[in-house]
């Protein structure tokens, strides 16, 4: 298979005679401004500034550093939630992969055909688009905290992942 790849000034070339730089200027351009924009993000938040929102279940979720809360990252989404005692976390959803830390309270988990027990320190994986609903069995209200990397990040790696193959080395002066 043959793929067209752009190449700078709007040229392009068949990925199999393409020779390629570490970085075009643009590229370097462009990351070097992003760079800068992320220097003047907000770097902290303080717990008296949490806005935890009820969702269903009366499930409490806050973000702590993402963009809504003045966060220049764009790489993640890092929230924490907590679940009331002895109650399921919600009727089940999917999203896109999740890392979660469990703080406080005990549980167990269905992700995809497989139910997990959880309490505090243990982490939990939960592959992309798959099926989960949390449940909690403690008298303790659990607490945990999350990330789901973020979509534009997953998205761009699976571009370069796609195109590595037909990418050959700089020529040799």
């Amino acid at each position: 298979m043959i793929m067209w790849i752009p190449m700078p000034k709007g040229e392009f070339k068949s990925s199999e005679d393409r020779v390629v730089t570490a970085r075009a200027p643009e590229a370097l351009e462009l990351y070097n401004q992003i760079i800068e924009s992320k220097k003047k993000s907000r770097i902290m938040m303080h717990a008296d500034e949490l806005q935890w929102k009820t969702i269903e279940a009366g499930v409490k979720v806050a973000n702590l550093i993402d963009f809504r809360m003045g966060f220049q990252n764009t790489l993640a989404n890092i929230a924490i939630s907590e679940i009331p005692p002895h109650s399921p976390a919600s009727d089940g959803h999917t999203h896109g992969e999740a890392y979660i830390y469990f703080i406080q309270g005990r549980g167990y988990s269905i992700v995809g055909d497989q139910r997990v027990e959880w309490g505090p320190g243990d982490a939990m994986y939960v592959p992309p688009e798959t099926f989960h609903q949390h449940f909690v069995t403690s008298d303790e209200p659990v607490k945990y905290l999350r990330v789901i990397p973020s979509p534009l990040l997953i998205n761009m790696l699976a571009v370069i992942a796609s195109v590595m193959p037909y990418l050959k080395p700089e020529a040799q002066k």
